[in-house]
């Protein structure tokens, strides 16, 4: 029989299992709800994930037709018409001419508005019309807000090809006007008007056509750089580099007040120019009026006087030392004056400090006066060659002479040591004068050979190619050490005494020989010596009547209590008019001429000693060459064996 069933309600249970693992957890009574739930909130990633992508996909969705309508709706709103025209009255105001665009604007809208404009030319206005700029193309950006207003606001200038000119008529006018928003100097500067903003200048290139006379025309090219002016009442800077016979030159500039400068007032400013033949700086104030003011500190440096020229001259020259030249000064310029102070000047080896001024005076010559200081002149490093024009020819030395000879010089110098050939001066204090024609060196004082040398050289008031004259004084010198710093040997006077010279040429200094100098010596010496003459064994070698070496009376010296020499120069000869020697041994004197084209003697003299034998004095010739000079009794001469 079956066992009953319970009454009531009956349930079917559906169950899903879980995983095995849960399963024998829940089977023993420990299940975890955390472990429950991470399937449910898996899910839950999976969806938000896919809503994450559906909400990209639109976002990405609508930015595509923004895009689309941006590209679309704006050819149709802004117009090219009228972007040409707000550049044409940005050219016009800039130049003060009149533009013309050539060509159709065409306008990129993505991913900025870029305005590019194929070519644009400026002419100057009135009757006759003058070229002042051709660009080869123009790009600018600006904000689409702007366009649709109708007034579009032109950014980014850049200019790419541009060529300007700047043409200087025969009368001393330009081709250029004064553009409407630049105030006369009289006027307050006006900040109403459009302002340049950022312009960038590609490949662009500067003509400067001088039609005056004596006119030199200029070409620069490759111009490129930034000129940054974000308004009349801001700061201008410009950055520019460009390529000058084959030099890489940069030029920048900054100036607090560009408006007040361009209207020719004084403003501050910085400038530079940096290339590798020159460098240049200026910091200080300026104007650009027809007669220009400078205040501030000045640099300039080039690295090789040579390099310099050549770079300049456009050929080579082996006419200037190899060293360079630096200016460091305070300047200060007046309506027509120029002052250098805290002047710092290098050239070559020399260096020099000290003050200069230049003026120009109505009616006569400028002027250039001041002080320089050395501390080391080395005239030696000058080659002969840098006084030699290159030809008469030559436009370079013809200049030179005209400018200089323009000017009316008076500057005094100071060293503390000088080098010319053999001299070597010290404490030397000097004044060059420059008066038309006339140029004259003169020394007030110096230290040489331990005496005081003082002198005066004078030019030629015909030009360095008719020569010059020498007028010199040294007093209480060592005798010895000049005749030896100029090389001469065997038996020469030493002491102390006095020099005199007075000589000259008719013929340019780079082309005179030894034989081109006329003129006339003196000198006076006490209490010296002729060293290498042995007055008695002279006397008697004399008295023997045979020809004789100088050589072999050079065991001792003759002193002598004075010595007087006089002596004239003409035509490579020197004539021995006196030489006179009285000492306490005897007295010797000797006259004659002295060839020195070809270092001969022709000398004759007389030597009275106090000898046992008689103080009758013997005479003697001499000839051959210095120092290996023969010696021929009168005897001899007279009365041959």
């Amino acid at each position: 029989m079956a066992a009953p069933q319970p009454r009531g309600r009956h349930f079917h249970v559906s169950c899903i299992c879980p995983p095995q693992g849960l399963s024998k957890r829940f089977h023993r009574g420990d299940a975890d709800p955390t472990e429950m739930t991470r399937p449910i909130r898996k899910i839950s990633r999976i969806l938000r994930l896919r809503l994450r992508r559906r909400h990209f996909v639109w976002s990405a969705a609508v930015g595509v037709l923004l895009a689309m309508g941006y590209n679309a709706a704006l050819p149709l709103l802004v117009s090219t018409t009228g972007v040409r025209a707000t550049m044409e009255r940005t050219l016009d105001s800039w130049s003060g001419g009149k533009s013309r665009i050539n060509g159709e604007p065409e306008v990129r809208f993505w991913p900025k508005l870029l305005l590019t404009l194929p070519s644009a030319t400026i002419e100057s206005t009135g009757p006759d019309p003058r070229p002042l700029a051709e660009i080869g193309r123009i790009t600018a950006s600006f904000s689409p807000l702007s366009a649709l207003l109708g007034d579009p606001t032109l950014e980014d200038i850049s200019l790419v090809d541009p060529v300007i000119t700047i043409e200087r008529r025969a009368d001393g006018t330009t081709n250029w006007q004064t553009p409407h928003w630049l105030a006369p100097p009289e006027a307050p500067a006006s900040g109403r008007e459009t302002a340049f903003g950022d312009i960038a200048i590609v490949n662009g290139r500067l003509r400067v056509l001088d039609r005056t006379a004596g006119g030199n025309d200029v070409d620069i090219a490759g111009i490129s750089g930034t000129i940054k002016w974000p308004s009349f009442a801001e700061r201008l800077s410009a950055q520019l580099s460009a390529r000058l016979r084959d030099e890489e030159i940069a030029w920048a500039i900054v100036c607090e007040e560009p408006l007040a400068l361009f209207a020719r007032r004084n403003a501050s400013l910085k400038t530079s120019i940096t290339s590798a033949p020159v460098t240049f700086s200026f910091e200080g104030v300026g104007n650009l009026s027809s007669v220009p003011f400078a205040s501030g500190h000045l640099q300039m440096s080039a690295t090789s006087l040579a390099t310099l020229v050549q770079w300049y001259q456009g050929t080579s020259t082996e006419t200037l030392p190899s060293g360079g030249l630096s200016i460091d000064t305070r300047v200060t310029t007046g309506e027509k004056t120029l002052k250098l102070d805290d002047l710092a000047f290098t050239m070559g080896g020399a260096s020099a400090t000290g003050v200069l001024d230049i003026a120009l005076q109505d009616g006569k010559a400028p002027s250039v006066e001041g002080t320089l200081a050395f501390d080391r002149i080395d005239l030696n490093g000058v080659p002969v060659a840098a006084l030699t024009p290159f030809g008469r020819d030559d436009r370079l030395w013809r200049l030179a002479e005209t400018f200089v000879g323009a000017w009316h010089t008076d500057i005094r110098l100071s060293s503390q040591e000088v080098l010319a050939g053999p001299l070597h001066l010290t404490e030397v204090a000097a004044g060059v004068l420059i008066d038309g024609k006339r140029a004259s060196l003169d020394i007030g004082d110096s230290n040489y050979a331990n005496g005081s040398l003082s002198g005066r050289v004078v030019l030629s008031d015909q030009g360095l190619e008719h020569g010059g004259r020498l007028q010199a004084r040294l007093k209480d010198a060592n005798f010895a050490a000049v005749l030896a710093s100029f090389g001469l040997a065997g038996p020469i006077p030493a002491g102390r005494g006095i020099l005199n010279i007075d000589i000259g040429t008719e013929r340019a200094v780079w082309a005179a020989g030894s034989g081109d100098f006329s003129g006339n010596l003196s000198f006076s010496l006490a209490n010296g010596s002729i060293a290498g003459f042995d007055a008695p064994a002279f006397a008697d070698l004399v008295r023997k009547g045979e020809f004789f070496s100088l050589s072999q009376a050079n065991e001792a010296s003759f002193d002598f209590q004075s010595a007087t020499v006089k002596a004239s120069f003409a035509n490579g000869t020197a004539r021995l008019d006196r030489a006179d020697f009285v000492g306490p041994s005897g007295q010797l004197s000797v006259a004659g001429v002295i060839p020195y084209r070809n270092g001969s003697l022709a000398l004759a003299g007389t030597l009275k000693t106090e000898a046992p034998t008689g103080n009758q004095p013997v005479l003697f010739f001499v000839g051959g060459s210095w120092p290996n000079a023969v010696i021929s009794p009168l005897s001899v001469l007279v009365a041959p064996k």
